[in-house]
C-alpha cells in the first residue's frame, strides 16, 4: 500500500483535467463528520479552493483532478471617483499669491545713489533695495 504524507502533499500544483491551472496546495484538511479528505488549495487569484479527495485522479509531480474546478475571478472594486474640482483654480490661486507678492514688494520712484537704477521698496525691512548694485538704500 502506497500512501502520500502531508508534506509530500503541500506546495504541488493542482491542475483541472483540461490542463488549466487551478492552484498551489496549501493544506490537506480532514472533515471528520463526513469521513472526507480535501485539498486546501490557494488559486492563482490568491482565494482558496476546497478540492475534496474524491475528485483526484493522478498525483505526482503535480496533482491531475477528475473533473474541471471552476475558480471564479475575483470582484474588482470600481476605481474612485476622480476628486472634485477645487473652488479655485491653480492660476487663480497663483495670480492671488503673485498679488500678495507685489504688495510686500513695490516699486517707487527712488533711485539708487550709486548707479541710478530704480529701487525697489522691501516692506519686510521697511527699506529700498537695489538688485543691480545688491545693497540696500537708507
Amino acid at each position: 500500500m502506497s500512501g502520500l504524507t502531508r508534506s509530500q502533499l503541500i506546495g504541488k500544483q493542482v491542475y483541472n483535467p483540461d490542463g488549466t491551472l487551478v492552484g498551489t496546495i496549501n493544506d490537506v484538511e480532514l472533515i471528520i463528520d463526513r469521513n472526507e479528505v480535501a485539498l486546501q488549495v490557494q488559486t492563482k487569484y490568491r482565494t482558496t479552493e476546497y478540492v475534496p479527495w474524491t475528485k483526484v485522479n493522478a498525483v505526482g509531480d503535480i496533482v491531475l483532478l477528475k473533473e474541471k474546478v471552476e475558480i471564479q475571478a475575483p470582484q474588482v472594486a470600481p476605481p474612485p471617483e476622480a476628486p472634485k474640482p477645487a473652488s479655485q483654480t491653480v492660476t487663480e490661486k497663483l495670480g492671488e499669491i503673485g498679488e500678495s507678492l507685489k504688495s510686500l514688494v513695490k516699486s517707487s520712484g527712488v533711485k539708487c545713489p550709486t548707479c541710478g537704477e530704480k529701487a525697489t521698496y522691501i516692506s519686510q525691512y521697511k527699506k529700498y533695495y537695489c538688485y543691480k548694485c545688491a545693497k540696500y538704500i537708507d
